[in-house]
Formats: C-alpha cells, structure tokens, sequence
C-alpha cells in the first residue's frame, strides 16, 4: 500500500472496507450484509433514522461489538477487531458522543489520559510541547492547555476529544453526533476541524442527523435503515431523496412541499402567460 509522508496511505487509497457485515442480538438482527468502504482523506457520513443500526455499526469497528459475519479488511489485510485495544492498535480511533473528559482536568492531563506511561512518561513539558503541537496542527482556539475542561466550551470539548484521538496517529475516525448541542459558531468551529483532520490524511467517519452538517464536510453520505444498507448519496442529493432515503417513504412532508412549492410557481406562471 502507498503511504504519504506522514506514514498514512496515499490520498483516495481503501483504508476499510466492510463486506457483508450482520451483527445479530440473539433473534434480533441489528445489522445485515452491511457494505461499507473509507478511503484516506475522506469523509463518509453515516445517517439513518433511530435505531438504523448506526451505533451497533460504530461499536463493531470501535472492537465493542463483534460481528456475527461477514469480512472486515483493513489497509487491504483482513482483519479481527475483536477487542477495542485492538482497534486502537489497528489505528481506528473512536470519539463517542459522551466525550469520556474529566471536567476537573487540564487539556495537557486529558489529551494523555491513559497514555501516560508511553513514550513521554508523565514528563510534564514533553506532553506540553506535544499538546501545544497537535492543537496548532488543528488550529484549534483552545485558549491555554493548562485550562480545565471545566471551562471550556462545547466546541472546545469536542477539539479536546478529537486532538486526543489523534495523538496514537490512527488511520481513521469515527466520530459520533460531534456537533450535537452545539450553537452555530461551535459547529462551524468543530466542522472546519473535521475538514483539517481529513486533510491530514485520515478516514473520517462521522455519525450525524443534521443534514446541513453532513452536506458541509461529507465526500459521500451513506443512508441506513433498519439495520441495511439503503443508498449512498453525494453531498449535493436533494433533502427528498435523502429524507426518503432515511425513512422509506417517498411521500414525506418535504416532498409534499415541493411538490406545494413546484404547484404554486406552475400556476403564477401560468397566470403570467
């Protein structure tokens, strides 16, 4: 496989590709015969209504959940994410909704929580420099990474969760609702971090349920529903197609609107003429 200069394989190269994944819960079958394909420096949004199998999807390639079949291959070699370690060690880095910071914490202690032992080994200003570095690297506006969790904003957060994420240089990143309770200014800050983080490089994979999110930052926009794949759009898909997409229905009240909208300007003009 090419890899760039950053050890990461080559702009538009498959770094992960699913091949008929199902995942079953004794009787209940929460995904089926999934496909799913991430190339480096591209983002892949997954969406779907509540309970399309998006986070059962999520928790297989974070190594929570195993599959009951289908093949996982990652950088071209099949692969067993049978544990969550191992999906770290694979360089499959995962920032759920919840975050997992410890608001009386300090940037530089939560970027390094649980990797203090390696290779900078509790030595305060190498995890310093190493922090400053990453951040400016996202140009993050996180005012001082001595600054507790406490204190900083919603977007900030999420800059904080994913700059920790990246700190084991993973080849891909899932992230899950990022801009969920977000005001405007954040969502835009966290979005245009998602856009630096693919140009790094990186797969990125993100879970979301506001379009507008999705068509900002999405290369392509897979659709779920009920547990099976259900089409895959450009950024450019009209709301109706995507709405039908999600729910199944063609005949939704944004189609219904259009089709009020399309009625409505036939008729001024038609009275035009």
């Amino acid at each position: 496989m090419q890899r760039n200069d950053n050890g990461l394989p080559t702009k538009g190269t498959t770094i992960l590709k699913l091949s008929n994944v199902s995942k079953n819960f004794g009787a209940v079958s929460a995904l089926t015969d999934i496909e799913l394909e991430v190339k480096a420096g591209e983002v892949v949004a997954l969406v779907g209504d509540n309970g399309a199998g998006k986070s059962t999807l999520i928790k297989v390639l974070a190594g929570v959940h195993q599959p009951s079949s289908g093949r996982i291959e990652f950088c071209g070699q099949e692969v067993s994410l049978d544990s969550p370690s191992r999906a770290l060690e694979l360089g499959i880095a995962t920032v759920f909704q919840d975050l997992a910071l410890c608001e009386n914490l300090d940037v530089v202690a939560n970027l390094f929580l649980g990797h203090e032992m390696s290779p900078w080994n509790l030595d305060e200003v190498a995890m310093e420099v190493r922090a400053w570095t990453l951040l400016r690297e996202l140009a993050a506006r996180i005012p001082s990474v001595r600054e507790p969790i406490a204190s900083l904003s919603g977007g900030q957060r999420q800059t904080v969760a994913i700059a920790r994420s990246l700190l084991l240089d993973p080849k891909i990143i899932m992230l899950d609702e990022p801009t969920a309770a977000l005001g405007v200014a954040q969502t835009a800050e966290v979005l245009n971090l998602i856009e630096r983080v693919r140009e790094r490089g990186l797969g990125v994979i993100i879970i979301s349920h506001n379009m507008e999110d999705v068509r900002a930052v999405a290369d392509r926009i897979v659709v779920l529903r009920l547990g099976k794949n259900n089409g895959v759009f450009t950024p450019d898909a009209s709301n109706q197609e995507l709405v039908a997409s999600i729910t199944g229905a063609t005949e939704n009240a944004v189609s219904r609107r259009i089709g009020r909208k399309t009625g409505e300007q036939a008729e001024h003009g038609g009275s035009h003429a």
